[in-house]
Parts: C-alpha cells; structure tokens; sequence
C-alpha cells in the first residue's frame, strides 16, 4: 500500500494529539500537523506548521490548499467541531479527500437545538422547556459548543432568564441526574455502523472527560446508535452522549461527527478510530475486532519540551543512573535508542564496583550499544576523561559529578529527573 499523506487540523488539540498517537507508528500514514495558533502540535508533529487563517476566515481553505499541494495530502482530518462544519460546507473546495459527512448533516450535528429538532418524536430526546416555567431545576448548555463546556443546573426563574438575555443560543431541557455516557462508533463508507463502545464519563475537566472506563452496551443505547447511524448515515469514526434521566431512561445530549479524545480507551481495546476513519472515507474495506475487557482511562498534564541542546556525544553514568533501584530506567532505556538511531555516541562512565560488562548483561542491556565503557577505579574525576571541545552531554545521579563535570567543562549536565527534556516525542 502506497503511503497516506494524512493533515491533521487543529494538530494541537485533544482530538489531534490522539490521532497523534493512533497514527503516529503505522508505516501506511505520513501524518502532517497544521494550527492556526501556537499549541502543542509543534511539540509532537514532527511536520509541523502554523498558518497565519482562522477557520473562519475567508483565506482559510486557500492556505490550507497550499500545504495540501506542498504535502501532497491525500485526506484531512479535522480536530475539533467547528473545523468539521466549516470543512462540511466548503468541502467542494479543498484539494483533498475530508473527513466530515454532508454539510447539512454537519449543522444539525452542531447545534443541539437543530438536533433535537431533527429527532423530534424519538423517545431518547430530552423534553426541552421554553421561558415560561414553573418546574425546576433545568439543565442549560449553549447549543453550540463541545463537551460539557457552559453547561450548568439552573435552580431558579432569575438564573433562566439571565441565560435566555445573554446573547448565547442555550438548550434548555428537563434537568438529567444520571450517569453521563459517551458512545464511541466507526461506521464503513456505505455508513453501515460496524461497532460501538460504550464508556462512562466518571471525571471531567474543561468539557474533556478525563477519566472513563467500560461499560456494557446495553440493548437500549445499541437502539439509540442504530437509529442515529440510520438517521445521519455517518462514515468513520464519530459519537454522542447520553445521560440518565430521573426514571433512568437514557437522553441524547449531543452527536459528534468526529474523533474524541477520550477515544484512546477504545482504540485499548483493538479499534483504531482515526486509522478505520482515514478507511472510510478512501471507500477502503475493513473489519473491526472490539475486545471486551475492564479498562479504564485516566488522563492529566503531560510534559513536553523544546530544548535546543546541540550534540554528538552522551557520557551516562551506571549506578542509580541507567540502573536504579535493581531496574533498567525507563526513560534513559528509550533515549538510548533514540541517540542510536541518531548516531549519537553513548559512552558509559562507572565508577561500578563489579565487571561493568556482566552487569550489563545480567540486565539485558546489549554492551554494544555504548561506543565505549570507561570504568573508573582510582577515584579521579569523571571530568577527567570527558573529551574536551566535543559537543556532549553528561547525565549522572550524584550532584558531586555532575558539579565537577559542569564547573571543568561547561557542558549541560542532567540528574534522572531531568532527563525526560531529551526525549523528541515528534512523529
């Protein structure tokens, strides 16, 4: 199979990091990461580039035409709700396949109020309320947007009309006290829906959950995923939410025509949404084996980092370094690899108090990974045998080593905890 050229855009957001890490290792896709702002994307897409148009902008679809062109782009994948609606309506323009079904499905995908409209008299929609109540709590969100982000309990009459006088289309609807689910679904090219998951919302942040877990599909939301997968006839990968009503009936919150986030849980269990979703839309035959087993997953800040070390050398230090506790370093492990396949030298220097060779093997690190093993046992600096004037770095565990390293040869010198900096995490 010729290689996929894939655009990702916005490659910075939650939607574009999974895809990011759905993709980054298959040898079929050349992933390529586009933003409008300054974001993570650059610190993951190994191509990367920010273009200057906002996604409603009128030059919008021209830039991204030139990257498609430059790229020799085969698809794009939108990352987040407001790209695939504005891709939707002016797909007729862009030099690439898009992932993103009929405009007008689109619209009435982003707006809840033009959801509910268009499943009126489906048992699943929640019964919206207009201004004049009596009755509450309500549940407000604004009828456009993503997540949970904006919505709230309203408790009186004073709180409703402030929402109704602000400015912002809100859904209005009965109030929902049940658990919150998310419906994770990949569809082939003809729309026919192969397969769901379904997953608990059991913490989230920012509108994101950030931690889900399994849960079974049971004969009621397989109803709802069929009628919707029926109704809307979507490719690829998409979702909605649902959430128990007082009776404990589920409640359609909103339809997503597109990757999640959180669908990283799924893809744990053997169904790659991007990768099947870059299918559908090429018209590529495929099948999907979902596994069924308890998983759960939690997410939080990660690190990244730019740093701009230049350097053709690693002095490495054994003892609570590469070692430590009785196990390999992890970290120190992948970087190993990573300056080997840079051809960067890797020298260890030990002061060990056993064949550093024998250690080596008794942990199944290959001695030839490293240029050369400098055992020291006389007690002099390891400054001392650091090559002076070479590019090079020092990574050791004792401040007194890494003290002497830095004040004889000026070189950046690296505890373990420090480490994690070197790791290029772009794909």
């Amino acid at each position: 199979m010729a290689v996929i050229n894939v655009l990702v855009f916005p490659c910075g957001s939650e939607i574009g990091l999974e895809i990011h890490t759905a993709l980054k290792h298959n040898k079929a896709i050349r992933l390529h990461g586009v933003s409008s702002v300054a974001d993570h994307g650059e610190y993951v897409y190994a191509r990367y580039r920010e273009i200057a148009a906002k996604v409603d902008s009128k030059d919008f679809i021209e830039q991204l035409n030139g990257l498609i062109d430059e790229w020799q782009i085969d698809i794009v994948l939108p990352a987040h709700d407001s790209v695939v609606l504005e891709l939707a309506e002016r797909r007729s323009e862009v030099r690439a396949r898009v992932a993103v079904p009929d405009a007008q499905v689109a619209r009435v995908c982003r707006n809840k109020n033009a959801t509910y409209a268009f499943f009126a008299g489906d048992a699943f929609i929640p019964q919206t309320v207009g201004e004049d109540i009596d009755a509450y709590p309500i549940f407000a969100k604004p009828a456009v947007g993503q997540g949970s982000q904006g919505a709230e309990i309203v408790h009186d009459a004073g709180r409703h009309q402030q929402l109704l006088a602000c400015g912002v289309e809100y859904v209005f609807s009965e109030y929902l006290p049940g658990a919150e689910y998310t419906v994770d679904c990949i569809s082939d090219h003809a729309g026919v829906l192969l397969n769901a998951f379904a997953r608990e919302r059991m913490r989230v942040k920012s509108g994101i959950s950030v931690s889900t877990q399994l849960v079974p599909l049971d004969e009621a939301i397989g109803v709802i995923a069929g009628r919707i997968s029926e109704a809307l006839c979507l490719q690829g990968a998409w979702f909605f939410q649902i959430k128990k009503d007082v009776q404990g009936r589920y409640k359609l919150m909103e339809i997503a025509p597109r990757i999640a986030g959180s669908m990283a849980l799924s893809r744990n269990l053997g169904v790659n949404y991007p990768l099947l979703t870059i299918y559908a839309y090429l018209g590529l035959a495929f099948s999907v084996m979902g596994q069924h087993f308890p998983i759960r997953l939690d997410r939080a800040l990660g690190n990244r980092f730019r740093v701009e070390h230049v350097y053709d050398t690693v002095y490495l230090d054994l003892d609570d370094t590469l070692i430590v506790g009785g196990c390999v370093h992890p970290t120190i492990a992948a970087l190993l690899y990573q300056w080997l396949s840079r051809d960067i030298d890797i020298i260890l220097v030990t002061r060990h108090n056993r064949c550093p060779r024998e250690t080596l093997k008794r942990y199944r690190i290959a001695h030839e990974v490293f240029s050369r093993i400098i055992h020291i046992s006389d007690g002099s600096p390891k400054s001392a045998v650091i090559e002076r004037g070479r590019p090079a770095l020092f990574i050791d565990d004792s401040y007194r080593e890494r003290l002497d390293v830095s004040l004889n040869l000026g070189i950046p010198v690296f505890d373990i905890d420090a480490v994690e900096q070197l790791l290029d995490w772009r794909c």
